[in-house]
């Protein structure tokens, strides 16, 4: 499996700010193996639109959907947190197919991805989009 390795930049206090830990030797996944009935689909991190838990398995939205067996929490500490983001318990988006935030009145955001895909944010998420997207206002 290649992986590619963590940006020298990235602190591991700003992965924990964006509330992802570490991916152990401070690599992250490039593909996963999602395992079928009778073979064993390679799935590119990069062509993945979304996540969503289903229990103790992932809905990969790709091409077409793929059902991965293990947490959505567990996948994403060995994901890229400049890449995927955690935007609610059950969802998580490829940053870079983020195309538009619509704020909501109690904190969520309605997100909308380049596939057309429409997605409310949990409220206790508020803090971390906002600080991926540089919404958060800093004082001079």
């Amino acid at each position: 499996m290649y992986v590619h390795p963590l940006p020298e930049h990235l602190t591991d206090d700003a992965v924990q700010q964006l509330g992802f830990a570490p991916a152990g030797p401070a690599e992250w996944l490039a593909r996963i193996a999602v395992r079928s009935i009778n073979r064993i689909v390679i799935v590119p991190v990069g062509e993945i639109v979304r996540l969503e838990a289903e229990d103790n398995y992932v809905r990969i939205w790709a091409e077409r959907p793929y059902l991965h067996k293990e947490t959505l929490t567990g996948l994403m500490q060995r994901l890229d947190p400049l890449a995927f983001l955690r935007i609610h318990r059950s969802h998580a988006v490829n940053i870079a197919l983020v195309r538009e935030l619509r704020p909501q009145l109690h904190g969520e955001y309605v997100v909308a991805l380049a596939d057309g895909t429409e997605l409310t944010s949990g409220r206790s998420y508020r803090g971390r989009i906002q600080r991926a997207f540089g919404l958060t206002r800093t004082e001079p």
